[in-house]
């Protein structure tokens, strides 16, 4: 597998392209509801759906601003090689058809979730696919860490969709689920794959861009 290399040059310079390029082909990224007090003492999962080329620099745009933490994204090997500097701002590597890899991949994510000031972002959908697919696909990733880590961490659901108004450039709206302990995945008191669909539905019945501008944040 690839571990992520985080390097600050790359960080700055990576963070001033995001944020040209994002206002270039987006009115406004609008946060449509409150977003949850993010805990110090505990690392972070985020869970996005997967619907676009976006989402990657959709999810690292929103949490550098959102939650103080140092951001890790899963990503899929192939594309982690083919577009490299990805892995001097975070990003770590997956391969799905290759179990020795993925259970490399699983235990350096576990590593990852030892230090709470770390936030990994795994897709759960695997894959880009149409935001109002049903059924949803779904890895149950998240759960293997939540069963094995022998620490506590937290899990956080992202919906984004990109939405069109009379406005020339369309709109990014984000919905932030509640946050959902590692220790109730476990002992399997809450679904995660329940409450990714069901904060995937509520947004998917936001028709608004009424809400906080992430660009202005």
């Amino acid at each position: 597998m690839i571990k992520a290399e985080q390097n600050k040059l790359a960080l700055f310079v990576f963070d001033i392209y995001l944020d040209r390029l994002l206002k270039k082909y987006f009115h406004d990224f609008i946060l449509v509801n409150e977003f949850p007090i993010i805990k110090s003492d505990k690392s972070l999962i985020l869970a996005p759906n997967h619907f676009s080329w976006w989402d990657g620099f959709f999810i690292y745009y929103s949490m550098k601003k959102l939650t103080g933490k140092k951001i890790f994204i899963m990503m899929l090997e192939e594309q982690l090689k083919r577009y490299w500097f990805f892995q001097k701002i975070g990003c770590f590597s997956t391969n799905h058809n290759n179990k020795q890899s993925t259970v490399v991949t699983l235990k350096y994510t576990i590593e990852l979730l030892k230090n709470s000031g770390n936030c990994v972002v795994i897709f759960p959908q695997g894959g880009i696919e149409p935001f109002d697919k049903n059924p949803l696909s779904y890895n149950k990733g998240i759960e293997f860490l939540a069963e094995h880590s022998t620490n506590e961490f937290d899990i956080l659901p992202i919906a984004n969709k990109i939405y069109y108004t009379n406005q020339k450039l369309p709109f990014i709206l984000m919905r932030a689920h509640h946050l959902i302990n590692s220790k109730d995945i476990k002992n399997k008191s809450v679904s995660l794959f329940n409450e990714f669909k069901n904060n995937l539905a509520a947004l998917s019945e936001h028709n608004s861009v009424e809400g906080k501008s992430i660009f202005r944040i």
